[in-house]
């Protein structure tokens, strides 16, 4: 099938339309009667037109759709961070923790705990000629680590998700 030309297909497009004057109709209609490809391009777009016509639509878009749509541009994208009521959840869960374990710490519970890393396991002495001292490590100080982690964690979450939220109500309120 040749390639119709583009004057044409516009044509085409404006006789299903019904836009075309007359002049340009009955041009139209000569040219469809003598062209077979023509007249098999105008079938194709008539039988689209028909399929399309019978798939319901599911609903139709409200009049000033265009100006919802453009009015909602110029607003920021919500946040991903964490919620207000969710940081606080969080911060309790962490302050708990770190009470829990800080009253265990307190009371002498990992002061027996013991362990030592020895280095030296698998090393072969043929090719290392010293031994790696073993390294010491206390329950108490893993524990006082992890506390502190939390901490800091509880800082950050006390920071973006409880403070930062409420700071901008207020800046958002005063104006």
């Amino acid at each position: 099938m040749k390639k119709i030309p583009q004057a044409l297909e516009e044509m085409l497009f404006d006789y299903l339309d019904g836009t075309l004057n007359a002049a340009d109709k009955q041009r139209l209609e000569t040219e469809l009667s003598q062209n077979r490809e023509l007249k098999a391009r105008l079938d194709e777009l008539q039988n689209v037109e028909r399929w399309l016509s019978k798939i319901p639509l599911e609903e139709m878009p409200s009049r000033n759709f265009t100006q919802q749509v453009m009015g909602k541009l110029d607003q920021y994208p919500r946040s991903s961070t964490l919620t207000y009521r969710n940081g606080i959840f969080l911060l309790i869960g962490i302050l708990v923790a770190v009470g829990l374990a800080t009253i265990l710490v307190s009371s002498g519970v990992f002061d027996s705990v013991q362990t030592t890393i020895n280095l030296n396991q698998e090393l072969p002495q043929k090719y290392i000629q010293k031994s790696l001292p073993p390294i010491a490590l206390s329950g108490k100080l893993i524990v006082n680590i992890i506390i502190l982690l939390n901490l800091g964690l509880a800082w950050l979450v006390l920071d973006r998700a409880i403070l930062k939220p409420l700071f901008q109500r207020r800046m958002h309120a005063g104006h």
